[in-house]
């Protein structure tokens, strides 16, 4: 016989049990990134991806981006983002509520009718669905600049985890952000040269390992544009170079030293409650048209 009570019961007892599990998860989680960044400090001083941490990106990397413009100085804040999502998780959300202007592209229709349902209409940022690909991203951000009024971008970052390589290479024939942010294939250390073969259209990931490029392929390409690694963060996703100009303000490590292995499973560990887009909505209200 179906009795409230027992029910309520079972259901507090089954809640109670997995706060439970997502305490030790995280608990556990933030012992192993704090064990990983002593071992970083110890091998890598001044490695800025000890300074990292995560506010919407996917793990540490809104702290990286932070430290990194920190030294070098955040220029005019303009920033590109090929791959955005749905603005939950991406390397330029923060970037946003910290007073910059740039331009998300993604592929995706149901991501992008997601943050036009959630996000008003503002000059600050352009909101784009499209399949970038090395023939058509320069005219695509060279619109969306225009769009902005602006002419220099201070961040580029790109995750579309297909021909990022070549993608990357046909935007710097033309422009030069200051720092580029490129998610490289993990799985695949150096010396190793690994990038997926161009293909026309999108044809999306099958989840495999069949993706993007290994850092360095990425490092070969970049080092060719003027542009040096100066970290990888610490789950093993993204590589930040920055323009050799400006690159004096890091300590000088060999791309193997700065390299860090695949530990996707940071990914989970979190910031605070869920994310949501509400106050970027505010932000992109209060900074939109009157």
């Amino acid at each position: 016989m179906y009795s409230p009570v027992r029910h309520l019961k079972d259901a507090l007892k089954k809640a109670a049990s997995t706060f439970r599990e997502q305490f030790y998860e995280q608990a556990s989680l933030r012992r192993e990134y704090d064990r990983i960044k002593g071992q970083v400090a110890t091998e890598t001083p001044d490695n800025p991806a000890l300074y990292g941490y995560k506010i919407f990106s996917q793990c540490d990397e809104d702290g990286i981006i932070a430290h990194i413009f920190s030294r070098i100085g955040a220029g005019d804040r303009v920033f590109v983002e090929i791959g955005c999502s749905d603005g939950l998780e991406n390397n330029s959300h923060a970037l946003v509520l910290n007073g910059w202007r740039g331009a998300w592209f993604d592929a995706d229709s149901a991501k992008i009718r997601f943050l036009s349902s959630n996000l008003p209409p503002s000059p600050n940022l352009v909101i784009e669905r499209e399949f970038v690909s090395a023939s058509n991203i320069h005219s695509l951000v060279s619109s969306a600049l225009q769009r902005l009024n602006v002419t220099a971008i201070d961040f580029f970052s790109i995750d579309i985890d297909g021909d990022d390589v070549n993608v990357v290479a046909a935007f710097l024939e033309k422009v030069k952000p200051r720092v580029v942010c490129v998610e490289y294939n993990a799985k695949f250390p150096p010396p190793m040269k690994i990038a997926i073969r161009p293909r026309p259209g999108p044809a999306g990931w099958a989840g495999d390992d069949y993706q993007g490029a290994s850092l360095c392929s990425f490092a070969d390409v970049l080092q060719g544009f003027d542009y040096k690694l100066v970290c990888c963060n610490l789950s093993g996703v993204n590589a930040f170079f920055v323009r050799t100009q400006e690159a004096g303000q890091f300590a000088d490590f060999p791309i193997q030293r700065l390299y860090q292995p695949a530990r996707y499973y940071l990914r989970r560990l979190a910031s605070g409650h869920p994310p949501s887009l509400k106050f970027l909505a505010d932000a992109l209200s209060a900074n939109g048209p009157d």
